[in-house]
């Protein structure tokens, strides 16, 4: 899709997202009629398509034909029923474009749009469980994943601005996203540097809500884990961190201790100047031990 073509698009959605607002509907509006008219037209070609790896791959193609109408939508918020903004969300998360579908989920979540009717969950729990399986099963690999999403979605699903009927979602569910979380977090932990404590606090803390959540999540194992590898890492610094402590007052001390006997040697220090001296070079001394000066 062309700028212009997409700008046009964009620009058309807002121009309905504005009377919609005003008339408590997306219906019978132009850019809503054209893009539900091409999404179910997209829908049967999806039908038709029994692999669901496949489905995935034409949904990445299909859907940036429809984000300029999304953009638009989400700029000006007119807060009603959209088939079109709530069926791209699902979209979103299956082709994993999360930063995109969590956009969307906080203007559905906000203003109650509806799933599409084939889905029984609530729009929270929809959300946060596919999302987090999806994380859970890829880190189960190797291959990276991005924990500001699941921040993200953490965030969103504990927003006190959100009344709380909206969040709503079984304990299981929402364990399975601070499981996500403290997995990750894991990752990040190589070594025993002060990071590395950072990350292993947060991970165990993750942890533990989500065995508190649920204890069948699978995460007691990592958690014990993690507890253990905290308290070992804080013990370091905090040792490191007294022996730091202690040192940094010894060099004082020294200095004083090195004046004090540099004043002391100093006084002691006969004053060997003027003084007549042996054939060998050292000073004559007399019956007395001092120092016999030269005749002036």
């Amino acid at each position: 899709m062309n700028l212009a073509r997409k700008h046009f698009q964009q620009h058309q959605a807002i121009s309905a997202a504005e009377i919609a607002a005003e008339f408590g509907t997306m219906q019978n509006t132009n850019a809503y009629e054209q893009q539900l008219l091409q999404l179910n037209s997209d829908k049967n070609r999806l039908k038709n398509i029994q692999s669901k790896q496949n489905k995935i791959e034409l949904k990445r193609q299909l859907l940036p034909n429809y984000k300029p109408y999304v953009e638009g939508i989400l700029e000006v918020k007119p807060g009603v029923q959209d088939a079109v903004i709530t069926e791209i969300l699902v979209w979103a998360i299956d082709i994993g474009e999360y930063e995109f579908a969590l956009d969307i989920a906080e203007y559905v979540l906000e203003h109650g749009l509806k799933l599409p009717d084939r889905f029984e969950r609530s729009e929270a729990c929809f959300i946060t469980e596919d999302i987090a399986d999806e994380f859970l099963k890829t880190l189960k690999t190797e291959v990276a994943v991005d924990i500001t999403v699941l921040e993200r979605l953490e965030q969103l699903i504990t927003d006190e601005s959100l009344v709380q009927s909206k969040r709503d979602m079984p304990d299981e569910v929402k364990a399975k996203l601070y499981l996500a979380l403290g997995k990750t977090e894991m990752r990040f932990v190589t070594g025993e540097e002060l990071v590395d404590l950072v990350h292993a606090t947060r991970a165990r803390d993750f942890l533990d809500q989500a065995c508190k959540l649920d204890d069948k999540c699978g995460g007691r194992t990592d958690l014990n884990k993690m507890t253990k590898l905290a308290s070992k890492l804080n013990a370091i610094f905090n040792k490191d961190e007294s022996k730091s402590s202690e040192q940094s007052t010894q060099p004082e001390t020294t200095n004083v201790l090195s004046n004090e006997n540099s004043m002391v040697n100093e006084a002691e220090q006969p004053e060997v100047t003027n003084v007549l001296l042996n054939q060998n070079g050292t000073p004559v001394v007399d019956n007395h031990g001092s120092l016999v000066p030269t005749s002036e």
